[in-house]
């Protein structure tokens, strides 16, 4: 689950990233959520954050196969833009 604008105070601790980790990870569901590296500028590196923990998940992780074949990612107010900017031209994420 993606936070808000970190320059506003977002950060993987916000209430509602955890809580959306813990109900999908209650469903049983594989989740993560982590700080941006960097809340200035365009975003692009906060996107390319979300698209390097994307392809983490899609890729092999042992010879059998992969932690999973389609993400949903989930965002609170900055994140859910980012979310939506990282999904873009990925088909196996939502």
């Amino acid at each position: 689950a993606l936070h808000p604008w970190g320059p506003l105070g977002g950060s993987l601790e916000d209430p509602h990233v955890q809580q959306a980790c813990r109900t999908f990870a209650e469903a049983g569901c594989s989740t993560v959520r982590f700080d941006f590296r960097s809340g200035l500028g365009t975003g692009s590196s906060s996107i390319e954050d979300v698209k390097g923990v994307a392809d983490w998940f899609l890729q092999k992780q042992d010879p059998a196969q992969s932690v999973a074949s389609q993400i949903l990612i989930v965002g609170y107010s900055y994140g859910s833009m980012i979310g939506a900017a990282a999904s873009a031209g990925k088909p196996q994420c939502i």
